[in-house]
């Protein structure tokens, strides 16, 4: 799976922008803040219809502009060459697949499959909890058809039982939405529990290379409980605990929207314990270990977004990744401030562009 073709208009501070990109490794270097991780966010919001920094629309679209333009072409091994086209608006996105509006987002979030590894994913570790759940749905979104419509589902029947609650709504008038945010709720954590389970060894294994076996890495959520009917009646005990709370607070307490997904290096919380090259081969390994599940599951490897990478890795661990790098049959595209290192690093076979105030440069 690669995207063979990109085109963006007015993101961020990209005017123009037509790339015909190698399927290999694609290196996008300069100076800081001329637009090369604006690029790496086109593709990944492209590909997940999501910003990997939590932007808001207007943020997307070029000062003086209406609206922000990607799209691209990607390619699979066993299948056909798709169209993806994503025009963002102030209120909203419009999306197409093959010159059509969406009708199923499951359709359209097969074509790329983009992980991106970031600073900003490094941040998750010692931040909320929310931010840890949003780093593990993404992935659950990647390889469990119908998940994503799932969570919007919850989301719709969570946003209408905390406005009864507001509103101290009678228990017979919660009582459906309590019904069915407890099913949604169930599948949602069962879905991130087994997904969980697929990737330990894969994630252990990786983390094992990267930090030379010195430490053990594990993630906590619900390992021993993956039945369906065992975690509704589960999240049933949770909300009846709650019940007064929630009527005083007027909004839901329990259910996987407040949930914590716990990292964990020697049996501790990696958010206290861990130190930042800790929490950087932690979030790396966890990327490579979804790299390979994908793979696993496919036949075909996703596409790599990597952003900073010798920023957020010291040398013993840019020479593991440019191993793994060198042996990924995938795409991958790499953020740097200098060609050099990577073309040292062995990643020769693919194409150096410089970036500079939003317009790219092809290297001879």
């Amino acid at each position: 799976m690669y995207l063979e073709h990109l085109i963006l208009n007015s993101f961020r501070n990209i005017s123009h922008l037509e790339l015909q990109t190698h399927k290999r490794f694609n290196i996008l270097y300069g100076h800081n803040a001329q637009g090369k991780t604006n690029i790496l966010e086109a593709i990944h919001l492209l590909g997940s219809l999501k910003s990997f920094r939590g932007a808001r629309n207007e943020e997307l679209i070029q000062s003086g502009c209406e609206q922000a333009q990607i799209y691209g072409k990607s390619r699979q091994a066993t299948a056909s060459g798709r169209s993806l086209q994503v025009n963002v608006f102030r209120n909203g996105k419009v999306v197409r697949l093959d010159g059509k509006n969406i009708e199923k987002p499951d359709d359209y979030l097969n074509c790329l499959r983009p992980i991106i590894f970031a600073p900003e994913e490094v941040g998750l570790v010692k931040g909320g909890p929310n931010g840890r759940r949003r780093l593990i749905d993404r992935a659950v979104f990647m390889t469990q058809p119908g998940y994503l419509e799932n969570m919007q589902q919850y989301e719709r029947v969570l946003k209408q039982r905390n406005r009864l609650l507001k509103e101290k709504g009678t228990r017979a008038e919660l009582l459906p939405w309590t019904d069915a945010l407890i099913k949604n709720g169930a599948c949602i954590r069962r879905a991130r529990a087994t997904y969980l389970q697929a990737v330990k060894k894969n994630f252990s294994d990786c983390y094992a290379h990267i930090g030379q076996s010195r430490e053990t890495v594990d993630i906590h959520y619900r390992e021993s409980l993956t039945d369906k009917e065992e975690l509704e009646q589960e999240l049933c005990n949770e909300l009846d605990k709650q019940r007064e709370q929630e009527q005083r607070y007027g909004m839901t307490l329990s259910g996987p929207h407040r949930d914590d997904i716990q990292f964990l290096i020697n049996g501790q919380s990696l958010r206290v314990y861990g130190s930042q090259g800790q929490q950087r081969s932690f979030i790396l390994a966890l990327k490579t270990a979804q790299a390979l599940d994908l793979e696993q599951r496919h036949g075909e490897p996703p596409l790599l977004l990597l952003d900073d990478l010798l920023g957020e890795l010291d040398a013993e661990r840019q020479a593991f990744f440019f191993a793994f790098l060198r042996k990924c049959r995938g795409q991958v595209f790499i953020t740097a401030t200098a060609a050099a290192p990577l073309q040292q690093g062995g990643l020769t076979e693919g194409f150096y562009y410089r970036v500079d105030n939003g317009v790219v440069h092809l290297e001879a």
